[in-house]
């Protein structure tokens, strides 16, 4: 199963990973986090952990870091209640400036069967809050001359 959201964003794939890449910042600008910060290895290579919480609705979880090739392109695994899931994060430029922003979750195990269109549709406005309060952010910030 797969739950994917995108949206362009003025700002630059540079701006975006950088506010993306602190997860430790991610509760500051997104309620969507109650906290998130690194427990193994460095940031952002593969095999890092980290631990995050969410606030709504309340859970927390430790993620792996799979893949990750600044400023463009991460992902983290991790494995809950008999799910397992992988959620990828891409920041490509776009022709005409800006950057489309998009992340995907894939979902597997014999949980998956419980996850409903409801859930789906619910699932994919939380990414939307999460991306649109990323996306604000990267905009706050100065672009590279």
């Amino acid at each position: 199963m797969k739950i994917e959201y995108a949206t362009t964003t003025s700002a630059t794939p540079e701006q975006v990973w950088s506010v993306f890449s602190n997860i430790e910042g991610w509760s500051k600008w997104s309620s969507f986090f109650k906290e998130s910060k690194w427990v193994s290895g460095s940031p952002w290579m593969p095999g890092s952990e980290a631990f995050i919480e969410l606030a709504q609705p309340s859970f927390k979880v430790k993620v792996k870091t799979a893949e990750a090739t600044a400023p463009n392109r991460a992902s983290y695994t991790t494995t809950v209640m008999g799910t397992t899931a992988q959620q990828w994060f891409d920041f490509q430029a776009q022709p005409n400036g800006g950057t489309l922003m998009k992340t995907w979750i894939e979902l597997s195990g014999p949980a998956v069967f419980f996850i409903n269109e409801d859930m789906k549709k619910k699932g994919t406005a939380l990414f939307a809050q999460w991306f649109d309060a990323m996306k604000a952010q990267a905009e706050s910030l100065p672009k590279a001359s």
